[in-house]
């Protein structure tokens, strides 16, 4: 990802815009009981677009914004979201620009994953929440929106941040080249 000063006003403004629909907005959407976590798709977003620091940063930025946000314990969600932008950049980093069918693996398990590094956080601090069955049903309704949900999030992603994206400019290194193999010897070089 290149950044010039109008793409970094751009991932401000998405990380802003994210945060305040998640407590907005999301936070309020209830679909079988449970509630999309859109900053978490858009952090994820930002990790396959970008790589693992440019995903870690975003998790890092947009979680400590929700948690300023809702007045909750400072870094708990900036923490998930940031092992989820992590693990993205990384996927990115070693697979390459996903697929639909991996973008909708990715969607829920990394929602998957940040909703049980949430919670393990939130134990770890000793925050006083009952654990039962709704809580285990709500990760799984959650992490199925999330991976049906994963394709839209990074397609806007992306036309956002398309001027800033290496492999959609032209001759960028969108898809890797193979190496040609060596012409054959014939006897009448040099």
């Amino acid at each position: 990802m290149i950044l010039t000063g109008p793409i970094v006003i751009r991932l401000l403004l998405l990380g802003l815009l994210t945060a305040i629909l998640e407590v907005s907005f999301f936070s309020g959407l209830r679909v079988f009981g449970s509630s999309p976590d859109g900053a978490l798709l858009v952090v994820m977003s930002l990790g396959l677009l970008g790589g693992s620091l440019s995903g870690a940063v975003a998790g890092f930025g947009i979680g400590f914004a929700i948690d300023c946000l809702l007045m909750a314990t400072l870094g708990a969600t900036s923490l998930a979201l940031m092992a989820v932008g992590y693990v993205a950049g990384r996927y990115r980093e070693g697979f390459g620009r996903p697929t639909l069918g991996a973008t909708i693996l990715l969607g829920g398990a990394l929602t998957l994953l940040g909703v049980t590094a949430f919670a393990a956080i939130q134990v770890g601090l000793g925050v006083d929440a009952d654990v039962s069955t709704i809580v285990i049903r709500d990760a799984f309704v959650t992490t199925i929106i999330g991976a049906l949900l994963a394709p839209a999030v990074l397609w806007a992603v992306r036309r956002l941040l398309r001027p800033a994206l290496i492999e959609d400019r032209p001759g960028g290194g969108g898809e890797r080249r193979r190496p040609q193999p060596p012409a054959p010897a014939t006897g009448l070089e040099g």
